[in-house]
């Protein structure tokens, strides 16, 4: 993530990466701390800073885990903020691995006790991503397509 003296000074409401779910199995970032950091949202609603311990690799579960453990495992919102006037010239570097299923695999919830019990359609993985993709906007509501 460039430093605000490379790209400008964030809007209001700007984000370095916006508020999102991601949309494979696991998410595993190998990330730095700073003041424009990442946040994670808690079941209530509430948005707090992702700890950070130096060594140690952060873990997101995704969309497609949730729907294969029926919610036993839930994916994690998450958002990356902005950097702080207070740090012009602070960089942050976040190695990322998205682990995916393979696109022919049929995900449908698991039985409890491994899986929580919420029940949702069997999908074909490729057709969920394709789904995603469809539906994702950029920017000021643009459609990806």
């Amino acid at each position: 993530y460039p430093a605000l003296s490379v790209v400008g000074r964030a809007r209001e409401g700007q984000y370095r990466i916006a508020p999102h779910t991601d949309w494979g199995l696991v998410t595993i970032l190998d990330r730095q701390p700073g003041y424009g950091g990442l946040q994670v949202e808690t079941i209530d609603g509430q948005w707090q800073d992702a700890p950070y311990v130096e060594g140690a690799l952060t873990i997101n579960i995704a969309d497609l885990l949730t729907r294969w453990t029926g919610d036993r495992w839930r994916s994690t919102r998450h958002r990356v903020l902005a950097p702080s006037p207070d740090a012009p010239t602070e960089e942050l570097v976040s190695i990322i691995c998205f682990c995916e299923p393979d696109m022919d695999q049929i995900v449908e919830p698991l039985a409890p006790p491994v899986g929580g019990g919420a029940h949702y359609e069997p999908v074909r993985a490729a057709e969920y991503f394709s789904e995603r993709n469809a539906a994702a906007i950029v920017g000021d509501g643009v459609a990806v397509s």
